[in-house]
């Protein structure tokens, strides 16, 4: 029963919509109706700027931190349920109760889970989006990038198997949240890093 309730807490932890609340805060705008229409980092650094999306960033990155470090704060080791804790706070920032099961795709959440997990495995993939990013200036084509790295990070270093099957959910998960994405990475009409969206007032 314990578990059980964790579990759902990291799932309504991660339903926190970051993103919407902060724009709705300090900007009296539903970020939905703006750009992507995502509540996500990138949609309000388009939408709102830097620092803004820097709030949201660091919200979204706790969500996936907290989850972990309460799962061991509550002493509970098994790996299995340790991955499925981070799984849940990952699909409540892609479907938030609070949003109508609506939200993000997950990326700061899943790196906050991984940052959790394994520090080092998290820089890697960082480094992976940054210089995807650099090369391509296309942060979903980065961030589906990073997700496949961590899969790949985490058989390379030998990681336990819990750790590689949860990698290879979160990928599978990444590419679903990215499918229109991945539509407009091949039609060409996916927009790049720094272009700016107008607020029409």
């Amino acid at each position: 029963m314990k578990i059980a309730l964790v579990i759902i807490s990291c799932y309504l932890l991660g339903s926190i919509p970051f993103g919407y609340i902060a724009s709705k805060l300090f900007k009296k705008v539903d970020i939905r109706e703006y750009g992507s229409g995502n509540i996500g980092a990138t949609n309000v650094f388009r939408v709102l700027g830097p620092s803004l999306a820097f709030l949201v960033v660091i919200g979204d990155v706790g969500k996936g931190i907290f989850s972990i470090y309460l799962m061991q704060y509550l002493k509970i080791d098994n790996l299995l349920i340790l991955t499925i804790a981070g799984l849940a706070v990952i699909c409540g920032h892609n479907w938030s109760v609070f949003l109508g099961f609506k939200g993000g795709k997950g990326i700061a959440t899943t790196f906050g889970v991984i940052l959790a997990l394994n520090p080092i495995i998290a820089i890697l993939a960082v480094v992976v989006w940054v210089i995807i990013l650099i090369l391509t200036r296309y942060v979903s084509l980065s961030s589906i990038c990073a997700i496949f790295s961590i899969l790949v990070f985490m058989i390379l270093f030998k990681q336990p198997y819990e750790y590689i099957l949860f990698s290879a959910i979160i990928f599978i998960l990444g590419i679903f949240t990215h499918k229109e994405n991945i539509k407009r990475l091949k039609s060409r009409k996916e927009r790049k890093f720094g272009e700016k969206i107008e607020i029409k007032k």
